[in-house]
């Protein structure tokens, strides 16, 4: 995409997802100088797909491996000699296949970048160089090589006061924020450890996992992932037993669990999820190994200590706040459903040729960006994790649309000249604080820590893009389904009540 950097956040990365490689932009003082001799041919190679053939000179092979004879000589040390006095070709003996491996990796490393700076070609991932290994200098003549590469895929945005969108009004009912103040006595509870007893639907299991190659594998199979201490939470039929293990969905989890004990091992065989970021997991047969060793029991927590946490009073106060908050949480679903529908229709109305492969750290970049819109959009933890797996489990016809929607979307804030500064990043990691009961420079860190900060970057560009879509959309503000529902009801009934009335007037009439 464009050379632009992120605001410092402390700073996230140049954003990358997709990753996209632009070549630096040199000062002006080093763009006057003339670039080295070469010739680049581009050709299309498929969707978004091109095709590079470099050639270099033989003069710029000659001169770069003179100037790296001319550095190490200066720097050698020789037996014998002082360093910097050892003559030419004993260097040459000592150090010319080195050099020449050097020189090498430098040549096609300079040569690319500067084809892509000259051709103004935006890459994503990393290139193929063709047979790299088979590549060697010439003792004479030029050296010619292939490299392929997927590119950013052409985007003609359509006119934006073309879309229609329809802002739903909301309200928050007493029963929403009932349901909120138990999910405060779930947050602000204890958990005790079960030691000689069952697991029972709401426990969470913490136990030894691991992911096996194959359908029904033994033991000894490969291993493609091991997580010592996984924690899953055990849903009930509420939620139709689903839950996840180390992110994988498993349908009736809940089923499986329930009634285990401590030690117990249960052994799930499956097909790994389509949208795994792993290619051994995606789409293959996998068994997952679960080895029980603890069961935790939450004792939700009284009205009054979630009182004294949140610094209130009394229970009203209490519910005030969680109505104001809920309002708050609302208003952003509300936006979300807007930025829903303005995304479906750009994706609906742009066509564009994607790459053919979709690499798993794209899929990876996928996930990491909707995890924070979810924890933007107020989800508790479990809730995102159960979402996130879910997402695992779609289709690669899904996966396509989501990098679809990037290119339309980034294509669009560089037209829109959508930018994003500090101030804002640091709101986002401040209101999941507040969310998350933890101190705002912690979330900082483990973000970063998780390379989180360039997803929340791309995050916010991305939905700024679409609020400045949605100001040239056509907007229509409407009532909530279940309310339109209700009104149409009665609209009904009384339509069919005035008919009756009609009706018998005129049998009244006609009797007369």
């Amino acid at each position: 995409m464009s050379d632009e950097t992120t605001p410092e956040v402390n700073t996230p990365e140049t954003p990358d997802t997709p990753e996209v490689q632009t070549p630096d932009t040199e000062t002006a003082a080093i763009e006057a100088e003339p670039k080295p001799e070469q010739t680049v041919n581009v050709e299309d190679a498929g969707p978004a797909r091109k095709k590079l053939t470099i050639t270099i000179p033989q003069s710029r092979i000659a001169q770069k491996i003179e100037d790296s004879y001319g550095q190490l000589q200066t720097e050698a040390s020789i037996p014998g000699f002082r360093v910097g006095r050892a003559p030419k070709r004993l260097i040459q003996k000592k150090f010319g296949s080195a050099v020449r491996d050097d020189v090498k990796s430098q040549i096609i490393g300079e040569s690319y970048s500067q084809a892509l700076e000259d051709h103004k070609l935006e890459v994503l991932g990393e290139p193929d160089v063709k047979d790299i290994d088979k590549i060697e200098l010439p003792e004479s003549g030029d050296l010619t090589f292939v490299v392929e590469i997927e590119v950013s895929p052409v985007v003609a945005l359509p006119d934006f006061a073309t879309l229609a969108v329809k802002k739903v009004k909301f309200d928050v009912a007493d029963a929403q924020v009932d349901e909120e103040v138990e999910k405060l006595r779930d947050r602000f509870g204890h958990v005790h450890e079960i030691t000689d007893g069952e697991v029972e639907e709401e426990d969470y299991v913490q136990g030894a996992v691991r992911v096996l190659a194959g359908e029904d594998a033994a033991d000894d199979a490969e291993e493609l992932a091991s997580h010592p201490g996984a924690y899953m939470l055990v849903h009930g039929e509420k939620h139709d037993f689903k839950g996840h293990v180390v992110g994988i969905v498993v349908q009736d989890l809940g089923k499986r669990l329930m009634g285990k004990k401590v030690g117990d091992v249960e052994r799930i065989s499956m097909t790994g999820p389509t949208g795994h970021e792993d290619e051994k997991i995606r789409n293959q047969p996998i068994t997952i190994v679960i080895t029980l060793n603890s069961i935790q029991r939450l004792h939700k927590a009284e009205i009054q200590q979630i009182q004294e946490a949140m610094g209130v009073d009394s229970e009203d106060e209490l519910k005030d706040r969680i109505r104001t908050s809920l309002e708050q949480r609302a208003e952003r679903e509300q936006v979300a459903d807007m930025h829903r529908q303005v995304s479906e229709q750009l994706a609906e109305k742009v066509e564009l040729d994607l790459p053919e492969g979709l690499t798993s750290r794209q899929t990876q970049r996928i996930l990491s960006r909707r995890k924070l819109e979810l924890y933007y959009q107020g989800k508790t933890e479990d809730e995102v994790e159960q979402q996130v797996a879910e997402m695992r489990s779609g289709s690669e016809d899904e996966a396509r649309r989501e990098l679809k929607l990037f290119f339309i979307l980034d294509h669009a804030a560089k037209t829109l000249e959508v930018e994003v500064d500090e101030e804002e990043l640091n709101n986002r990691i401040v209101m999941r604080a507040v969310q998350e009961g933890r101190r705002p420079e912690k979330v900082r860190q483990d973000m970063q820590q998780k390379g989180e900060l360039q997803h929340l970057y791309m995050q916010v560009r991305e939905q700024k893009t679409l609020d400045a879509i949605l100001a040239k959309a056509q907007v229509e503000e409407v009532a909530p389904p279940e309310v339109a529902e209700a009104d149409a009801a009665d609209a009904g009934e009384k339509k069919t009540k005035k008919s009756k009335k009609s009706s018998k007037k005129a049998a009244d009439e006609s009797a007369e």
